[in-house]
């Protein structure tokens, strides 16, 4: 990927009307500073919700807070790459891209990417016409129509059929496309022994599996008679990681951007049938369990996961695996029970879009079904079915590493199990010490400690640290008060790294245009969505912000430091004293405060 100075960025986004740019995709109408239109991101709206500030360069959704600047909006609007929205723009304002000489490997490299994307295009095209234009396309074709797929849907996915003998393929793009039999091989295409060329795929239906931009990368195939595998995926390849893309998430696109929701299947065919049945925001993984690569992706035009796996202990163990990634990367993940034993393809034939898309209505938080299929699986009255339940939940609680959140789950947990809150606690803070973790876990049970609502906390937190925020972008200040916060963590990671960007100025001037060069390009569209949802800004930060989050940070350290106090009251009674005295101070300063 080129690689783009902040200075030529800077030039370029003021070389260029962001209104202009918009306002060709979408009808803008001025309302006081801003511009306002209906959200292209999510759909028609009564009342236009997507606003457009040509004096800050942004533009945010109070919808589906899509944000972002004019670079971000192209990539989003036009589904190309960063690299293609600048170029494009700088093709627009006449500027001129910096030129970067290629070392002779980089050439080589670029040039061998080129050609992969071109042979693999053919074969696409190849495929596809074997299937819908000769003789030997008629079990492929037999098949598609046996699954319920339509001539459309089969043009709409690009699906094709690959022919059974050992060297069609080969043949045919070595005599009439002069291409050669090592690029075949390099390409996924073809493969060799002793000497000798063989097609990869034979006698099978082929799927193409398209990157972001929507150019052909690599192929799945399914096999029409008893041969195993099943499913055959192309090899890895200079421009195919299977870790890094999901099948049908090119055509899924547009939809996951307009619900910020995906819907995660295990097998082309589910993700196809679901397409053709309207419901056109699912995807599938390709042979893998999902990974952390896969998550960050959809991290960016998705909120939310909805899991819709056949349920039985694999699917099960497939939702641990995806809850701990998702939850490290920020996603919301849920999941989708179809009953009948049905996959999302069978299911969809049989009883159509809308009763599938009221089961995905249906679907329940992840660590909610993982508990309860964990309790169904082992016997929560036995001790060693406890301790297998604790252990898994423990192990998924943990790598999300959220503090409210496992502290919430154990209360439930005990009420659910019948157990003793306290002793689940312990269990819990045990295993934590056991995995090297430094999450906080209370020793307090329920009735020891009022229950708080760890939901209305963190929000609170976060429209605060909101707050101070945009009083420091809107009014480009950073209060020298707000060293009384250099022991307070934001409980948004962005927050706290926009915050520690603004105190490394040490309180001299700074513009906008320096606070984007200190960060990447998913972070400026959270920062476009701070500057301009800036309406409720305040204007005395210590008393409206600071102060508020001070007390909620001295709050915490209290309650921390009592439990301590009463965890140690019996196994070290001067280490018990020493944080009596902790508590002390602490009360002393809460007070202050007020």
């Amino acid at each position: 990927m080129a690689s783009f100075s902040n200075e030529f960025l800077q030039r370029l986004k003021d070389s260029v009307n962001i209104l202009d740019v918009i306002g060709s995709y979408v009808e803008l109408t001025k309302k006081g500073r801003y511009y306002f239109a209906s959200c292209p991101f999510h759909g028609p709206e009564k009342t236009p919700s997507f606003s457009v500030s040509p004096e800050k360069g942004f533009y945010y959704c109070f919808g589906c807070h899509a944000s972002g600047d004019v670079i971000s909006f192209l990539e989003k609007m036009e589904n190309i790459s960063f690299n293609e929205a600048v170029e494009r723009l700088a093709d627009s304002a006449n500027i001129e891209l910096p030129v970067k000489e290629l070392s002779p490997e980089e050439q080589r490299r670029e040039s061998s990417r080129k050609r992969l994307y071109s042979v693999i295009g053919l074969a696409g095209d190849y495929f596809h016409n074997c299937l819908t234009k000769t003789r030997m396309g008629k079990p492929g074709l037999e098949y598609f129509v046996k699954r319920h797929l339509t001539p459309k849907t089969i043009e709409d996915f690009h699906l094709g059929f690959a022919p059974h003998e050992w060297h069609r393929l080969y043949d045919d793009f070595t005599s009439k496309k002069h291409i050669e039999g090592n690029i075949l091989v390099e390409a996924g295409l073809c493969g060799v022994k002793d000497g000798s060329y063989f097609d990869y795929f034979r006698n099978r239906c082929m799927f193409p599996i398209l990157n972001i931009r929507g150019n052909i990368v690599a192929f799945g195939g399914r096999v029409m008679d008893d041969s195993k595998p099943k499913y055959l995926n192309s090899p890895e390849t200079p421009i195919f990681n299977k870790r890094m893309l999901l099948f049908a998430l090119y055509q899924a696109l547009p939809e996951i951007r307009k619900k910020r929701q995906a819907i995660m299947v295990e097998g082309y065919m589910d993700a196809i049938s679901l397409h053709s049945h309207g419901i056109t925001n699912a995807v599938a993984s390709l042979g893998t369990a999902f990974t952390v690569e896969q998550a960050r992706l959809l991290k960016k035009y998705a909120d939310e996961i909805v899991f819709s796996y056949d349920m039985d202990s694999a699917g099960q163990n497939a939702t641990k695996r995806a809850l701990e990634i998702a939850g490290s990367v920020g996603l919301k993940l849920r999941v989708a029970q179809l009953g009948d034993g049905k996959d999302p393809d069978e299911f969809v034939n049989a009883h159509g879009g809308e009763a599938y898309l009221a089961a995905i209505d249906r679907a329940e938080p992840a660590l909610d079904y993982l508990f309860g299929s964990l309790c169904r699986q082992y016997d929560s009255a036995t001790l060693d079915g406890q301790h297998h339940i604790l252990d898994e939940m423990f192990s998924t609680l943990l790598a999300q590493n959220d503090t409210f959140q496992f502290n919430s789950f154990i209360r439930k947990m005990a009420r659910n199990m019948h157990m003793d809150e306290g002793m689940i606690r312990s269990e819990a803070l045990a295993y934590a010490k056991k995995n090297h973790s430094n999450i906080y876990i209370s020793q307090k049970t329920q009735k020891e400690l009022p229950e708080i609502d760890s939901d209305v906390i963190v929000k609170k937190r976060k429209l605060l640290e909101d707050g101070l925020l945009k009083y420091c972008i809107k009014y480009l200040v950073f209060p020298s008060e707000a060293e009384e916060l250099d022991s307070y963590r934001f409980c948004d990671p962005f927050n706290q790294k926009l915050y520690d960007l603004l105190k490394s100025f040490n309180g001299q001037p700074f513009t906008i245009g320096m606070i984007e060069a200190g960060l990447t390009r998913e972070e400026i569209e959270k920062l476009a969505a701070l500057h301009m949802n800036e309406e409720q800004t305040g204007l005395v930060p210590r008393e409206e912000y600071i102060l508020p989050l001070r007390r909620i940070f001295l709050q915490d350290e209290y309650r921390k430091h009592t439990e301590n106090v009463q965890t140690l009251m019996r196994s070290d009674p001067e280490l018990a004293k020493k944080e009596q005295l902790i508590c002390i101070q602490l009360s002393k300063e809460i007070m202050s405060l007020r």
